[in-house]
C-alpha cells in the first residue's frame, strides 16, 4: 500500500483538526494544521494538505497538491512523514528524532533533535543534518540524553530502513481504516 496509499480511495477527510507544533533546539516553534485521522495514547497519525494550508505556498513554493501523513509513537525518539506527490504516489518517507512527544487532544507537540533522515521507497538512506548535530554538541545544547536519542536513531535509520517503511505504512493504513469505519 505504501506505493499509492493517496492513489487508493480514501475515505472523507475528518474534520477534527490537530496541530502539529514542532519546537526548534533554539525554541522557535512551527505549527502546522493537519487532519486527525488517529490519535491514541500509543499512535498520532494526522495529514497535511499543501492547498488546505493558508501559509503553506509561502513556505515551500512547490507545495501545490502534495500530501503528508505525520506519524507519531509517544515515547519513541523518531517521528516519520509520508510525503505524497500530488498524483498521489509515493514521494519518500522523512523521519525526523525527536524528544518529549506530548499530545493533548488538541495539539501534538515535540522537540526537534535535529538529526533528520530520507528514506527513498527503494530503501535507500541519506542522513541529514549531522553537522548542526555536532554543532549543538560542541555548544552543549545537547543533553546526554539527547545526544544517545541522536546517536540510537542514527542507526536504526540507517541498518533498519526496511522495518521503519513497513510500521509507517502500518500505522497510516490503521488510521485510514479507523476512519473508513468510522473512527478518528
Amino acid at each position: 500500500m505504501s506505493e499509492s496509499a493517496d492513489c487508493v480511495e480514501l475515505p472523507p477527510a475528518p474534520r477534527e483538526q490537530l496541530i502539529e507544533r514542532k519546537v526548534a533546539l533554539d525554541g522557535r516553534i512551527l505549527e502546522f494544521p493537519l487532519e486527525r485521522w488517529l490519535a491514541t495514547p500509543q499512535l498520532v497519525v494526522g495529514r497535511w494538505v499543501a492547498d488546505k494550508d493558508p501559509r503553506a505556498i509561502e513556505r515551500y513554493p512547490r507545495a501545490s497538491g502534495f500530501t503528508s501523513w505525520g506519524v507519531w509513537w509517544p515515547g519513541k525518539p523518531y517521528s516519520a512523514y509520508r510525503l505524497h506527490r500530488p498524483d498521489g504516489s509515493l514521494r519518500i518517507y522523512r523521519l525526523d528524532t525527536v524528544d518529549q512527544v506530548l499530545f493533548d487532544g488538541e495539539t501534538l507537540e515535540f522537540h526537534d533533535l535535529l538529526l533528520d533522515a530520507l528514506i527513498r521507497p527503494g530503501g535507500e538512506v541519506t542522513i541529514e543534518d549531522e553537522d548542526e548535530v555536532e554543532q549543538a554538541t560542541a555548544e552543549h545544547q545537547l543533553s546526554l540524553e539527547q545526544r544517545w536519542r541522536i546517536d540510537w536513531t542514527r542507526d536504526l535509520y540507517q541498518n533498519r530502513s526496511e522495518l521503519l517503511m513497513q510500521r509507517i505504512d502500518a500505522a497510516v493504513e490503521r488510521a485510514i481504516e479507523s476512519v473508513r469505519n468510522g473512527g478518528g
